[in-house]
């Protein structure tokens, strides 16, 4: 009888052993899938940074720009250019920003801007800017700035926004 229960005892250790190992495999498996998990959802929120960084530098640009009236000077006729000194194509490249963090991402080619003058050389202001409309004509640009840092995965983006000057009659 005591061989019997040696023997039993002998088969129970074994399958114990497997038993242990199984659930060693299952816990390391799920450790993995966990951590996967966790390195997708650090990839998503590191692009998603990145587009909201892009889009925050494009827009700061362009609203340099706009705030600037000596960016939109009105010369030259419907189509003339000035861009920022790495864009090429254009009229007039010596278009430049007061903010010194903007300028330095001007030098770097991570920012470009370029102002287009649009329509006719002269027109009436809308009737919605509230001005005396034989006082005034008015000549609109279009403003296109570029956030681009797109060799370093850190995102690109472009934003076009319309520009209305108001010019004294004469």
């Amino acid at each position: 009888m005591t061989t019997f229960l040696l023997a039993q005892r002998k088969k129970q250790d074994g399958v114990i052993l497997v038993i242990a190992l199984l659930f060693l495999i299952t816990i390391t498996l799920l450790t993995v899938a966990s951590m996967r998990s966790s390195n997708i959802g650090l990839q998503m929120v590191q692009n998603e940074e990145s587009q909201i960084v892009a889009v925050q530098g494009a827009q700061a640009l362009a609203d340099a720009i706009v705030s600037d009236p000596g960016t939109t000077p009105v010369i030259g006729l419907s189509g003339y250019t000035s861009c920022t000194s790495a864009a090429y194509g254009c009229d007039q490249t010596d278009l430049s920003v007061d903010n010194e963090i903007l300028s330095m991402a001007i030098a770097a080619n991570d920012l470009s801007a370029r102002v287009e003058r649009m329509g006719m050389s002269f027109r009436p202001p809308p009737r919605m800017v509230e001005s005396s409309i034989d006082k005034f004509s008015s000549a609109s640009f279009e403003v296109t700035t570029i956030y681009d840092r797109s060799d370093e995965l850190l995102g690109r983006r472009q934003i076009t926004q319309g520009v209305l000057v108001l010019v004294p009659a004469f």
